[in-house]
């Protein structure tokens, strides 16, 4: 089925069936959707807020220009998504435990989230903004982090040597987790 420029919240009824469904200019408000089966279906220029999506199953799932505003996401698995048009933005989320894995997020935007152990691996993150987030066990691996803004964000922890960093934005808050693998001990 086809939903385009709808909202579904508490008042309106959410689709019985979210496998295999087109949404298109759709707005989620404050639903409880933890641990949904939304596999093979397609989310383009929607935005969901106040929803909880821990757990989801995103199998084959198209997000494309997708907004998640103060929204539960953990333990989500990204990697699982269509990867063709995959674009999506997150402020004041919950990101603990997700995963993104090879996953273009050029230039995406990730503001005041909580993005413990969340792991990035081999992920195209070009001119991507990490503003005022936690980044508490957080792993970066092989991943292109060009001109990356890590400069507001606290608890950083990452391996140069593992990762491209050209002109990548960090502030002095940030070296001690550029170091970690030299084992220094770093006064402040």
């Amino acid at each position: 089925m086809e939903y385009y420029n709808q909202v579904f919240d508490l008042q309106s009824k959410a689709p019985a069936q979210w496998i295999g469904q087109e949404f298109e200019q759709c707005i989620f408000s404050k639903l409880d959707l933890a641990q949904m089966e939304f596999t093979g279906s397609n989310f383009v220029n929607c935005r969901f807020e106040d929803c909880n999506l821990t757990r989801i199953a995103l199998r084959n799932t198209k997000l494309y220009d997708v907004r998640f505003i103060n929204c539960k996401l953990a333990h989500v698995d990204f990697g699982q998504c269509n990867a063709f048009g995959f674009h999506v933005d997150f402020q004041e989320c919950r990101l603990d435990y997700t995963a993104f894995i090879n996953r273009k997020l050029k230039k995406a935007h990730f503001i005041d989230c909580s993005l413990k152990e969340a792991h990035f691996l081999k992920c195209e993150l070009v001119g991507t903004l990490f503003k005022q987030c936690d980044l508490e066990l957080a792993r970066f691996e092989e991943n292109n982090l060009a001109q990356v803004d890590f400069s507001t964000s606290y608890n950083l922890e990452l391996n140069p040597d593992d990762n491209k960093l050209k002109k990548a934005r960090f502030s002095l808050d940030n070296l001690p987790g550029l170091l970690t693998k030299y084992d220094l001990v770093i006064n402040q």
